[in-house]
């Protein structure tokens, strides 16, 4: 989570302008009270500023003639007609309230508020005003705020932060208390071209909080927009195409603003959520776009306040000029309040011309257009539906479709066709950015510091003084002490925990750790096992090549027995993914080829319960292959496999807790083991060769270039593979070599459906062209979990059959689909709507030759305390019923 003083935020505002003249004052109501975060907006000039807490404003300017517009939420606007000379101009302004009316052709004769008229098109044209701004420039300042109310006192010691000062890299420590305040602000030029790029340049930055450096990123505000189906991945729209899912709406009136009528809406979140907003949003009649926002969004950081109000920059487009972002802050008795502010100037906006605006929201304009020739049916249903004075729920998706279709198509060719994703902001910081001294902040600063902030400065300053080089010096005998002692502290934790070394040249080296408890585990074949892992890699050639060795040592006390095994690569084309792969060991492995049970849970299960789910085998192999990129999301990866299997028995009968049961044998439960099967399915010592080629195609998969290396980054279409295995088996009580071929097909596909709703889907299918040959390693092993605890999140697994039971050598048909989403059942009650859990409903399906059908029903409650599952399946056999269980998932994984 980010930090709570920067939690959510769009759009904030500048102007560095050096040495001019200014219009200062003070904003206030009627009653004579300040009204704090006003806007002031030089409708010449496109630049705007923002009131402080005590509603004083400053905005410098060339001299000459403006048409200031002050304005707030809730307040009537003022024109002001003001002619600047060589100095200052004070005006101070009272804003009356504004009053909205409920005009009579708002009263319907159905029971329908007349809110829901309004939101239908202003939600279906959403995506046009989400993609109306082809490119713009503006300077931007940026200013943030937090204040400490209270510091549980279990927190207080924890709260001095270490930080390195910039003269002579000392190490000094600063603790943040309560009843002080913390500042920060930045000057920045922002370029935009659509359809999502960014160019941030940071001219000036300053910063009183600890360790915080004087570097300051206000991109993640100004890319939130509330015409996105989500906020910051935080909460819902109300402009969302699925808001009437979330809200309610009830009209409050509406009121004029020159030739605008502004309609006032109520939006009422249908229960209480933690990803939903309340609050107000006004909406500009006939344009069906924002002219304001005030909403407010509760989470488990605390009540998170946003502000927004737009302003026409050029004819029908209205863009950001005012942001206010306020954060009551409560956590585990941590409170303090926060906040960002700002102001801006738009130097220069263009339109997305390639994207044609419905004739039906124009509002009296008459400026130059670029006429539109192609007016295709996409335009023409647009234009009907618009023309409507009552919209149906129908027409606002349709409405939210059609102009997502069209916001698409005027993107061009050559960016909608290229895969290939790249940074959407990219930085650029002036080297003296950090140094500006308080005379220049003074100049150029748009919004007036309040009391708190001018003293947060000093308190600054007077640090800065304080270790200062000549008080480093002298200081610099004890500190080396000091830091001596700490890296001694650092280098015992990495030994103990794990660390990273790494080099400018490449090379890195890492150490797990020794307490990892997935390095401890038992079983009843090896009794306690304990391991180390590392990982040694070297990359040269920008990161295109690299070679990496993943070893892995283990010792079983009960069967005295040193396990190991080595994971290497060598890649030689990391932009076609090309690379050499050998994998070699010496290991006790899963007969189950990885489908069995979390080694972790097997220790408890058998230590406590006398349950030893896990049947391991002796394993002596290598695996050398190639694997490479052919086109764009087309992979293939021939391996060829050597190995020695070994039966292994029982070691210990070793528990915990006695009881009257016994450990069973080291077989799996499984029809083809018993007496009367095929011998050849027998757990045998045998001699394993393969050869394998697997296919993954992945059609228009996108992609990023990262350091000279090609990372896929998914597909708006599912996933291919197809495999073939030759094998052969050579067993000691069988003449001759047994070879048998495999062909398996599977498709797959995760996608987002709506905001915090996925579906995942699988489907798998394989057989054996003779499966008469094939022993039971290598029979098609499916994934069944059937404790009632589990470890690790296990996608497409089937949660009530016995492990290895559905293992099999015939040919089958496999499939499995999970939806998740926000609201289903339990979470529309009260009480556990506002948390984060999410719903999920699944159903999987196995069916093969000889082996009944087997269907499985799931529902579960995900995300309890961030990690956890909960949920009940239901179990059918031949569309029978068979059983149920629970089922508590921790997701440690």
């Amino acid at each position: 989570m980010k930090p709570a003083f920067c939690l959510l935020l769009s759009i904030i505002l500048s102007d560095t302008l050096l040495n001019a003249q200014a219009i200062k004052g003070k904003i206030t109501d009627q009653s004579g009270e300040p009204v704090p975060y006003s806007t002031v907006y030089i409708q010449e000039l496109k630049q705007g500023t923002t009131a402080n807490t005590k509603g004083d404003y400053e905005i410098k300017l060339p001299a000459g003639k403006y048409t200031v517009i002050y304005q707030s939420l809730g307040y009537e606007q003022i024109f002001a007609t003001i002619s600047l000379t060589d100095k200052p101009v004070i005006k101070n302004i009272t804003l009356p309230l504004q009053y909205y009316q409920i005009p009579e052709v708002r009263i319907t004769a159905s029971d329908e508020d007349p809110a829901y008229i309004i939101m239908r098109k202003v939600i279906g044209m959403a995506p046009y005003y989400l993609n109306n701004i082809n490119y713009y420039k503006a300077e931007l300042y940026l200013k943030g705020n937090l204040f400490i109310n209270k510091i549980p006192k279990l927190l207080q010691k924890s709260m001095a932060i270490e930080a390195k000062k910039e003269s002579g890299g000392s190490v000094s420590s600063q603790t943040i208390k309560e009843g002080e305040a913390y500042l920060m602000e930045s000057f920045n030029e922002i370029e935009f071209n659509a359809p999502d790029k960014y160019f941030q340049k940071v001219i000036s930055s300053n910063s009183t909080f600890p360790e915080q450096g004087n570097d300051i990123s206000p991109m993640d505000y100004i890319q939130a927009s509330f015409y996105q189906p989500v906020i910051a991945d935080m909460a819902v729209s109300p402009l969302a195409p699925n808001a009437f899912s979330h809200y309610r709406y009830k009209y409050l009136g509406a009121t004029l603003q020159g030739i605008y009528t502004i309609n006032k809406i109520q939006v009422i979140p249908k229960r209480k959520s933690q990803q939903v907003f309340e609050g107000t949003i006004f909406i500009i009649e006939d344009l069906w776009c924002l002219h304001s926002v005030d909403l407010s969004n509760e989470n488990l950081v605390g009540k998170v306040r946003i502000q927004e109000l737009y302003i026409p920059v050029q004819d029908d487009i209205w863009m950001p000029v005012s942001h206010k972002f306020d954060v009551n802050i409560s956590i585990v008795g941590f409170k303090a309040d926060a906040g960002y502010g700002g102001s801006v100037k738009y130097i220069d906006v263009k339109p997305n011309l390639a994207l044609a605006k419905p004739k039906t929201i124009s509002v009296d304009f008459t400026g130059p257009e670029k006429p539109d020739t192609t007016v295709t049916k996409t335009k023409q249903q647009i234009e009907k539906i618009l023309a409507k004075d009552d919209l149906s729920n129908r027409d606002m998706v349709k409405l939210s479709r059609l102009m997502e279709k069209e916001s698409e198509k005027s993107v061009p060719d050559s960016i909608r066709n290229n895969l290939e994703i790249q940074e959407r902001t990219t930085h650029e910081i002036e080297k003296d950015a950090g140094r500006k001294d308080s005379s220049y902040w003074a100049q150029v600063r748009p919004v007036p510091l309040s009391e708190i902030e001018v003293r947060s400065i000093r308190r600054n300053d007077s640090l800065k003084a304080l270790y200062s080089p000549q008080k480093v010096k002298s200081d610099t005998t004890s500190g080396t002490d000091k830091e001596k002692k700490s890296m001694a502290g650092r280098k015992a934790q990495w030994i103990l925990l794990g660390h990273t070394w790494s080099d400018t040249t490449g090379f890195s080296f890492t150490h797990g750790g020794l307490p990892d408890m997935k390095n401890l585990t038992f079983n009843t074949v090896d009794g306690f096992t304990y391991g180390l892992n590392f990982r040694l890699s070297k990359s040269w050639n920008e990161g295109r090549s690299s070679i990496s060795f993943f070893p892995d040592i283990r010792y079983a006390f009960s069967r005295k027995q040193l396990m190991w095994r080595l994971n290497s690569q060598y890649v030689f084309d990391g932009l076609n993914q090309r690379q050499i792969y050998l994998r070699i060991g010496m290991t006790s492995k899963d007969i189950g080829n990885g489908g069995g049970i979390n080694p972790f849970l097997n220790s408890v299960t058998s230590l406590f319960f006398e349950k030893n789910y896990l049947k391991l085998y002796d394993s002596r192999f290598m695996i050398p292959g190639f694997r490479t990129e052919i086109v764009n999301g087309l992979n293939l990866d021939i391996s060829t496999t050597l190995e020695d299997r070994r039966v292994l028995e029982h070691t210990t009968d070793f528990k915990f807790i006695s009881s009257t049961g016994e450990y069973t044998d080291n077989i799996p439960h499984n029809a083809y083991l018993d007496s009367t099967s095929n011998s050849l399915n027998f757990l045998t010592d045998q001699r394993h060769a393969d050869i394998t080629a697997k296919l993954t195609y992945t059609p228009f998969q996108r992609y990023r270039i990262n350091k000279g290396r090609k990372i896929p980054r998914g597909s708006d279409w599912p996933t291919f593979i197809l495999s073939w295995q030759h094998g052969f088996n050579e067993i000691p009580e069988i003449d001759g070599i047994r070879q048998y071929d495999m062909i398996r097909f599977e498709v797959y596909k995760n996608q987002d459906i709506a905001p915090f709703s996925k579906l995942r889907w699988r489907f798998r299918t394989g057989g054996f062209t003779d499966n008469r040959n094939v022993p039971f390693y290598d029979f098609f092993h499916f994934n069944p979990q059937p404790p009632m605890v589990l470890l690790d999140d296990y996608q497409d697994a089937f949660m009530l059959p016995a492990y290895y039971s559905l293992s099999t050598p015939e040919a089958f048909g496999e499939f499995h689909i999970k939806f998740t989403t926000p609201y289903l059942l339990i979470k529309l009650l009260p009480g556990i709507s506002n948390t984060l859990m999410r719903e999920n409903v699944s159903l999987s399906y196995l069916g093969s030759r000889n082996n009944p059908h087997y269907t499985e029903l799931g529902y579960s409650i995900s995300e309890i305390f961030f990690m956890a599952e909960l949920g009940v399946y239901v179990g059918f056999e031949d569309f029978g019923y068979k059983s149920i269980g629970g089922k508590l998932v921790l997701k440690f994984n």
